[in-house]
């Protein structure tokens, strides 16, 4: 990605509708409901948002100071939580798909994003395809999770990337690779494995191995739900929107139009060193490795979840804000974050404040608030109340900047405990309980009615350590 202050648009009319400029709505693809009315004329090349790209260490421990209030564990199982929603990729990739008659919330995404992920919040980043198309991740007979029991880390493989050739690479058994190369990650993923397994060794006596998988598999997530709905989304959301007894439905976005638009903003939430207790500190870098062979973090230290989830004094702790740790930009190995959050900024053009249907998500909010998150207060109450900060805010920036640095700007003026802004938590109730809300489960059997239900990771965690 080219090291720059500043990044233009080059495009000066937007087919998808997300520019202030007018558009031709007959460019936009199958889509039946009537374009928005064109926006008044505002200059052609406009700044791209610098936040995430001007990285500096003074401007990171101020935003720390005050909104370091989440015990950092929840970055990963937030992380989590986002792999399990989605993995967008280019619809170009995947022509056997097509979603553009798609009129969910930004339908323009159609055309040009396909989530990878078809069930989302149903541990589809954890179980894959399942025990008869994963061998790798399956034992075919007893259909559990090839772990040793009480294990951290998933069982080392050779493969050969080359048929033809005897060189073999080591890689990890997990099913989604994104969840393979930073620990902290790749534990929490071994954790729910360990649960499966756990959980099924119990009913196999009494049950064949697949009918011990199904129940299992369902009472996995409804675990999940729970802990998303009462151990993750407390963490992040606005007290006064958690108060709120009806959520709106322009604040369920669909997943792969949150995967782009907010939970980008989570990038703000890696620590640029973590202190693990008996092991000490390590730097971010060593979490982000690329490849397959053993990482540093794997083989020489391990993670203390009681003190990462604030069961422990002195934990880490980390939150939402308008900064990213020096780590997580070039040209360090998470280089490729930064880039991805730049290019499908530009790609998923509608997500942009300005656009009709985030106005429209907006205007849904609690009187008290509406007023406050305008593009216009926005700037001027961040630029007042941050005048070192490394970027001076302008209404147009926040208004057709990528929506994750509205809700970043947002967390950092008004979110609380280190969570998101009003804005930023009504988009994450909305979608979140609205992906679950569209889970269909089987009903529930009695043989899974006396099978462990931990109410937070924690507590999941704990259980599987203890075999």
């Amino acid at each position: 990605m080219p090291q720059t202050d500043e990044l233009h648009l080059e495009e000066t009319v937007c087919r998808f509708g997300c520019s202030p400029d007018a558009f031709d709505p007959t460019l936009m693809v199958e889509r039946a409901a009537p374009p928005p009315p064109a926006q008044g004329p505002h200059p052609n090349a406009r700044q791209m948002p610098q936040i995430l790209l001007r990285t500096d260490p003074v401007w990171r421990r101020a935003c720390l100071a005050q909104t370091a209030h989440i015990p950092s564990g929840y970055t990963y199982l937030g992380q989590l939580m986002g792999h399990d929603m989605g993995s967008s990729v280019s619809m170009s990739s995947v022509p056997h798909a097509r979603r553009g008659k798609d009129m969910t919330a930004v339908a323009a995404l159609g055309p040009t994003r396909y989530n990878l992920i078809d069930n989302p919040l149903t541990l589809e980043t954890v179980y894959g395809s399942g025990p008869s198309m994963a061998s790798t991740l399956y034992d075919p007979e007893t259909m559990l999770f090839r772990l040793t029991p009480g294990a951290r880390l998933a069982r080392v493989y050779r493969v050969s990337p080359d048929p033809l050739s005897d060189r073999r690479e080591v890689i990890r058994a997990l099913y989604d690779e994104r969840n393979r190369d930073t620990l902290m990650l790749h534990e929490l993923t071994v954790a729910w494995m360990q649960f499966h397994n756990l959980c099924a060794r119990s009913l196999l006596p009494a049950h064949r191995p697949f009918q011990a998988y199904v129940i299992v598999r369902n009472h996995a997530v409804r675990v999940w739900h729970h802990i998303v709905a009462q151990d993750i989304l407390p963490r992040f959301v606005h007290p006064d929107i958690a108060a709120l007894t009806q959520i709106p439905q322009e604040w369920r976005l669909d997943e792969t139009t949150l995967l782009h638009g907010l939970f980008r903003a989570f990038h703000a939430m890696p620590l640029a060193a973590y202190h693990l207790g008996r092991s000490g500190s390590h730097n971010l870098r060593v979490l982000l490795k690329s490849g397959f062979d053993h990482s540093e973090a794997e083989t020489d230290w391990a993670v203390d979840w009681p003190l990462l989830f604030g069961e422990k004094p002195g934990g880490p702790k980390t939150g939402l804000s308008a900064s990213v740790a020096p780590e997580l930009r070039a040209p360090v190995s998470a280089a490729a974050v930064i880039a991805l959050d730049d290019r499908s900024a530009a790609e998923a053009l509608p997500l942009r404040p300005g656009n009709p249907v985030i106005e429209s998500a907006l205007a849904k909010l609690p009187a008290a608030w509406r007023d406050r998150l305008t593009p216009d207060r926005l700037a001027q109450d961040f630029n007042a109340r941050f005048p070192a900060a490394p970027i001076d805010l302008t209404a147009e920036v926040v208004e057709w900047g990528p929506l994750f640095q509205m809700m970043m700007i947002e967390a950092q003026l008004y979110g609380q405990k280190g969570g998101l802004g009003p804005f930023g938590s009504a988009l994450l109730r909305g979608s979140i309980m609205g992906s679950i809300d569209r889970v269909a489960l089987a009903p529930e059997l009695p043989a899974a009615q006396n099978l462990p239900r931990p109410a937070t990771m924690l507590e999941l965690i704990k259980l599987v350590r203890r075999g």
